[in-house]
């Protein structure tokens, strides 16, 4: 018997014309390739989703769901002020309409692997904080925009296993601060920024690992989880 393809619905980024076209407010859903790219090549099948899809229908498709990057969520979502250093604000109706997909989600129990901001996203639903910009909080630090440093695990996570230190694709100026209840904390860097958190049922990765060599096996475990297929059973 031909063992099932899993399909993973795709969140796209919201651009209402500051990305593209600055003077055309057209409302854009966008996401960067590597994404579907990844999907594909560790044998799923990626599809698009918007807030025009039914959500009956993705929950009917799919066997889990990526969030993708995107920019900064609005800090009154987490019940702070902007910080001065706050960056471009993804449009907050991208993360009410994933108010909706993660709590259907949690219903049908339908996996999550949240990516940069998608992870940001899962914290911040589930009650959690953010940094709003990590050289103003962690001045120490040692650099998360466009840059490349090693993580380290503290327990077992999509493929990973506990104490291995990997090397990553890192873009981002945000990162979790308080973790939301019900998650647990999977991965830092040397300087204490939270990189993977797992709980709820769901996954959350603050680099890029579609861009990075751990890529294949964290989207590989994510789309054999959703198959419910055992760490045990899983074949890399």
């Amino acid at each position: 018997m031909k063992k099932k393809r899993a399909v993973i619905g795709i969140v796209p980024g919201f651009d209402m014309g500051g990305h593209f076209t600055p003077k055309d407010k057209v409302e854009r859903h966008y996401a960067r390739h590597e994404y579907s790219k990844m999907i594909a090549l560790v044998g799923a099948i990626p599809i698009m989703l918007t807030p025009s899809t039914p959500l009956s229908y993705i929950m009917e498709t799919c066997d889990g769901i990526l969030l993708t990057g995107g920019d900064d969520l609005h800090p009154r979502l987490y019940g702070q002020e902007k910080h001065p250093k706050l960056g471009i604000i993804e449009p907050t109706k991208r993360f009410r309409w994933e108010q909706k997909l993660i709590k259907a989600c949690d219903v049908f129990q339908k996996p999550i692997l949240g990516i940069c901001y998608g992870m940001e996203s899962l914290n911040v639903y589930y009650g959690g904080t953010l940094h709003q910009d990590i050289d103003s909080n962690i001045p120490e630090n040692l650099g998360h925009w466009r840059t490349e440093h090693d993580i380290k695990f503290h327990t077992d996570f999509l493929g990973m296993k506990s104490l291995d230190v990997h090397e990553i694709n890192s873009r981002h100026h945000q990162a979790v601060d308080m973790v939301a209840d019900g998650f647990t904390i999977a991965a830092t860097a040397s300087d204490g920024i939270v990189e993977a958190i797992e709980g709820h049922g769901h996954f959350g990765i603050q680099w890029h690992p579609e861009s990075d060599a751990t890529g294949a096996h964290i989207y590989r475990s994510f789309v054999e989880h959703c198959l419910g297929i055992s760490e045990s059973e899983q074949v890399y």
